[in-house]
């Protein structure tokens, strides 16, 4: 069954957005892109100062230079590692960056194996036309039977949410990419399914929601291809590039979980979407804003397991998956307001063959977070967990249990 292709009453919706909401949403695009073409020669001329195009593929594109160069250790010193990059890029920056770690595991490192050649801007290209054209080919793949499948892809690839990715040199794209393959294939190949969702593994604060979508679904077969890919990806990692970077990453996880670097919650965390960061903008001492998050992930568990546990329809249960991921993520930027843009397009869909205007102001909403991103700058910013929270309410509240009989 294609993922539009079980709406639960039956209705597939046609996207006809009205003229307001359309004219409104473009321009808010258009803005954005316009600040992409801008930062190329004159960043900060228009909008938020981004430095230069692809700061964020600089830490992923020197990680992986520096561990095939024989300096692996470099990407566990923050400090270090930022310095080099100051001084690898120093050409391509405007001003020097100020605190950019290595923070993921090396599994990722092998996603960025086949770029490592093509030089910086070679490789930030690539990966950014590879993940879009992959995601862009999932999205389509599984809006078999949709009405609009066109106007699907053109609200997510032109959202200001996919400028953003495009500017940083982000992962999103990838993401979104993995978990509607994944999730869309969960009816007739679960064991592909699976793979796809493990490897989500490469960003952690994605997968953290997958197990508990798999076993609540009753996808067996899934969860053991989703821990198999995982597996995989992790020995492919330390059989290339040596079992030294898990032991050494290990311990930095950890120490950043118990005792979190005071630099990387200044500069990473705080330049942040999470509910952490929100609320601790909006007054909340610490200690609050962490039982705050822990809070959102729990409700966004739940959530997770109640539509995977109902007969909501395929494109349901992913609108709620990605709106969930999103809420429980104890980071997340500006481009991983995709996952929500997604969800949102989902949502319109089950809506029936027009959307009422509510519908379309909400999707309006989610469309403009990432213009009033980082909350650390825009007040306004700092509340829109509360929207991610509200479109999981509007899909939840049509889920009905799933008979026993249903669960595989």
């Amino acid at each position: 069954m294609s993922l539009a292709g079980a709406i639960t009453d039956g209705r597939q919706g046609i996207l006809r957005p009205p003229w307001a909401v359309l004219v409104s949403g473009i321009g808010m695009s258009v803005y954005v892109w316009v600040i992409l073409a801008t930062t190329i020669s004159y960043p900060g001329r228009i909008g938020l100062d981004y430095n230069t195009l692809g700061t964020d593929w600089m830490v992923f594109y020197g990680a992986i230079r520096s561990v095939l160069d024989g300096n692996a250790p470099l990407i566990f010193d923050g400090d270090r590692f930022t310095g080099f990059l100051n001084t690898a890029f120093a050409d391509w920056l405007s001003k020097p960056l100020a605190f950019r770690p290595w923070a993921y595991p090396p599994s990722f490192l092998m996603l960025l194996l086949p770029f490592a050649s093509l030089g910086f801007f070679g490789s930030y290209l690539a990966f950014q036309a590879a993940s879009a054209g992959l995601m862009a080919v999932t999205l389509r793949a599984n809006a078999a039977g949709s009405p609009s499948p066109g106007i699907l892809l053109a609200m997510v690839l032109l959202c200001p949410a996919s400028a953003i990715n495009v500017i940083d040199g982000q992962v999103a794209f990838l993401v979104v990419a993995l978990i509607v393959a994944g999730l869309g294939s969960l009816e007739k190949r679960p064991v592909l399914g699976g793979l796809a969702l493990g490897l989500l593994t490469f960003k952690p604060q994605f997968c953290i929601l997958v197990p508990l979508a798999l076993i609540a679904a009753g996808r067996w077969r899934a969860l053991w291809a989703a821990g198999l890919s995982a597996l995989a990806m992790a020995v492919a990692s330390g059989l290339i590039f040596g079992w030294d970077l898990w032991l050494r990453w290990y311990p930095v996880m950890i120490d950043n979980l118990v005792r979190p670097d005071a630099k990387w919650i200044e500069y990473g965390r705080m330049w942040g979407n999470s509910v952490y960061t929100c609320v601790s903008l909006l007054g909340a001492p610490p200690a609050l804003a962490s039982a705050i998050q822990l809070a959102a992930m729990i409700g966004a568990a739940v959530s997770v397991v109640l539509a995977f546990r109902s007969q909501l329809s395929p494109t349901q249960k992913t609108a709620v998956f990605l709106a969930a991921t999103l809420l429980a993520a104890p980071h997340s930027g500006p481009y991983d307001q995709l996952l929500l843009v997604v969800a949102g397009v989902y949502w319109l869909m089950t809506q029936g063959r027009t959307q009422p205007m509510w519908c379309w102001t909400v999707m309006l909403m989610i469309w403009l977070v990432p213009i009033v991103s980082p909350p650390l700058l825009f007040t306004t910013g700092r509340f829109a967990p509360l929207l991610t929270a509200m479109l999981i309410v509007l899909v939840l509240r049509r889920a009905a249990p799933m008979p026993d009989t249903l669960a595989r």
